[in-house]
């Protein structure tokens, strides 16, 4: 640890945990499995977090067999058709092969009242359709004329169903219990000629699917972390009409990756990162890349013209003085938030980063909190060098207090600690 202190674990036994969420005191973590062999379905676990050092947890909920629910979003909304607190959940199946996928287990999203999270209450089901896997990632915003909008990714439907689906959908819950998907889109079918020729120049199709979306201005814009398209912004202040406004772009060296993002409180720095998870490896593909993957920094004070200022890698990231790198875990960096001048980091087998980004040509890292290796209870996760006793932090949220940290550990469970720089 550097410049941090421990102060609460919570052993969520099983393993494959999924992402963090803060929202009102509560802490809910999500659930990942993978393959029919090993999917635990965990659902999401709501953590009573007013005391930070003694965690309890509340109740469980989105547990659907066969399938994870890694990503949650919970927050308030209030229109016409309701008013409290909601999660809103990305449900997938575990066993993605193609008898996985006949199987009629439900994948999409689930919406959840959570006004009482003692008892989360589902409100409604929106299936992704039978060709998918379900949704990956997503996450919600409130407009602020009012429309609730979900913005979810379901990577490989714009292969799986030969580009008739793209892998970024829009869903309103403006009226939560009647979930309305308004449009799907995607850079392979929708991104103006020029740029789709461009992008399947330079990489296969199936390089440049959409793992995660994220909404900006207030709702009216989004950026879609495409892969090896980069991230990809858009204008939706018409929802039903995504326009496109510009990406991010890689060399011919870089493997690409581009995994999740965020941007700071004045939506000027867009924080990149590329999640390579078998640099110098040669399955599925030869990777382009000799690293694990680190992040990309840019000014998007203009979202249609990005502009790259530096990077930032933690010393296991990258190569040493001998050419290597480590290879007893998951040095990629994973998810981010940025509050403030600081950005905290899941690093998988790196914890948590704490980053001062007030320079964004020279980022500085501040802190770091590593939570103990263990391994993996469903004896899945192994690393390049056969170790089992692996830290995988999937994710990191930030409370009230800017000072406590929620980190998500996939085999360990949830871990708080306190920053203690000055």
């Amino acid at each position: 640890m550097k410049n941090t202190r421990f102060v609460a674990h919570v052993p969520l036994k099983g393993g494959f945990n999924g992402d963090v969420w803060f929202h009102r005191d509560t802490v809910y973590v999500g659930g990942w499995g993978r393959t029919a062999a090993h999917c635990p379905v965990r659902g999401v676990r709501v953590i009573d977090v007013r005391d930070p050092a003694t965690p309890s947890v509340l109740a469980r909920f989105a547990g659907f067999p066969g399938t994870t629910s890694e990503d949650v979003w919970v927050g308030e909304i209030s229109t016409d058709s309701f008013e409290g607190d909601v999660a809103v959940v990305g449900i997938q199946l575990c066993d993605t092969s193609f008898e996985g996928m006949d199987k009629p287990t439900f994948r999409g999203l689930a919406v959840y009242d959570v006004t009482n999270p003692l008892r989360p209450t589902l409100l409604s089901r929106l299936s992704s359709g039978r060709v998918s896997h379900g949704v990956h990632e997503l996450t919600a915003v409130q407009r602020a004329d009012g429309r609730v909008l979900v913005l979810e990714s379901t990577p490989r439907t714009f292969e799986m169903t030969d580009g008739a689906t793209g892998d970024v959908r829009i869903i309103e819950i403006t009226d939560p219990r009647r979930p309305v998907e308004l449009v799907d889109w995607d850079a392979r079918r929708d991104a103006p000629p020029s740029v789709r020729s461009r992008l399947l120049r330079e990489r296969s199709e199936d390089e440049l699917f959409a793992h995660s979306v994220w909404p900006f201005a207030d709702g009216m814009k989004l950026f879609a972390s495409h892969w090896d398209a980069g991230a990809v912004f858009l204008d939706i202040s018409r929802p039903e009409r995504p326009r496109y406004l510009s990406r991010t772009q890689y060399g011919s060296k870089a493997e690409g990756n581009a995994h999740s993002g965020w941007l700071s409180a004045d939506e000027t720095l867009f924080i990149q990162n590329d999640e390579v998870f078998h640099p110098s490896r040669p399955f599925p593909r030869p990777s382009r890349q000799k690293e694990w993957g680190y992040q990309r920094f840019y000014d998007v004070s203009d979202a249609s013209r990005p502009r790259e200022l530096g990077t930032f890698a933690t010393e296991n990231a990258v190569a040493g003085e001998d050419g290597r790198i480590p290879e007893n875990g998951y040095y990629a960096v994973h998810n981010n938030i940025v509050v403030g001048g600081r950005e905290y980091a899941s690093w998988y087998s790196d914890g948590v980063r704490i980053v001062d980004v007030a320079d964004p040509i020279h980022p500085t890292e501040i802190g770091f909190f590593i939570p103990p290796a263990q391994p993996d209870p469903q004896g899945f996760v192994v690393a390049p060098d056969g170790n089992r006793d692996l830290t995988l932090v999937w994710g990191v949220a930030i409370g009230d207090d800017p000072e406590i940290v929620y980190a998500s550990d996939m085999n360990s469970g949830l871990w708080v600690f306190r920053v203690v720089t000055p």
